[in-house]
């Protein structure tokens, strides 16, 4: 069994979270899918004023769930999220029956993209529409490969990373999602926005990558919609061919970590 998925590659509008969710609504009555992706905080744009901006946010959630419900749909959106800890930059996976929350776990700390608005968030998400399994991530994340395999143990068929990831870090993207794919044995789904302003300039390019590693499809750096197929069987089959996951070893005692964070200085040598 199978889903239709579209990923949703615009340029969102900063602070202007209505112009933002008529776009996802012109894209849903136009295009045919059973999953809806939009990139990292599309909702109100990268760099708004997240904290005013929460009472449009709800609105725009309540309007997507009842979407959700009169089409049989599901849209996952990058957008922030609120509680009495903060705000956090989060993925919504808005389904018929549920909105599913997963936010980002490790937020960026470079100098031009420090994350500083946001509060990480505490644990990793899954989600089931459909007969397919979900695992959710946003652009950081995909460097931390721990994140994915967590989501292979737990079944996931399609991993999804959503992203607002500018020019300069391309080539470092294009290198890992291949392996997050192979070394898992899953589809990966990177929807990534395009456009942006002044030296933050989106470098687009969302694709579907298959169990194997192979790109199955993508976009180029200008705005579109890339409409694709994940199957659990394709999922199934790799998994025959490759043994990797099953030939995983649970005896080895792995060396611990004894720092509370990672020492430049530390010598690995034991």
């Amino acid at each position: 069994m199978g889903l239709r998925l579209a990923l949703c590659q615009y340029k969102s509008d900063k602070g202007d979270v209505n112009a933002n969710l008529n776009k996802i609504m012109a894209v849903i009555s136009q295009t045919r899918s059973d999953v809806y992706i939009f990139p990292e905080l599309f909702l109100t744009g990268h760099g708004a004023d997240y904290a005013a901006l929460s009472t449009d946010v709800q609105y725009a959630i309540d309007k997507m769930r009842l979407w959700c419900v009169e089409k049989d749909i599901a849209i996952l959106v990058g957008s922030p999220s609120y509680s009495s800890n903060g705000t956090r930059n989060s993925t919504l996976f808005i389904t018929p029956n549920d909105v599913v929350k997963y936010d980002q776990l490790y937020l960026t700390r470079f100098e031009t993209r420090a994350e500083k608005a946001f509060v990480r968030g505490d644990r990793p998400i899954v989600s089931k529409f459909k007969d397919i399994t979900f695992g959710f991530s946003i652009c950081y994340d995909i460097f931390f490969p721990e994140i994915f395999r967590n989501y292979a143990l737990a079944c996931s068929d399609v991993n999804i990373c959503i992203a607002a990831s500018s020019a300069p870090y391309r080539q470092l993207f294009e290198r890992v999602l291949p392996a997050r794919s192979l070394e898992n044995l899953l589809y990966t789904v990177f929807v990534n926005g395009a456009g942006g302003e002044g030296d933050h300039k989106l470098w687009g390019c969302s694709r579907l990558i298959g169990p194997m590693g192979n790109t199955l499809s993508d976009l180029d750096e200008e705005e579109g919609v890339l409409c694709v197929y994940v199957d659990k069987e394709v999922v199934k089959n790799a998994r025959k061919d490759r043994r990797h996951l099953e030939d995983r070893r649970i005896d080895i005692a792995w060396i611990p970590d004894e720092h509370e964070s990672f020492d430049k200085e530390c010598d690995p040598i034991r």
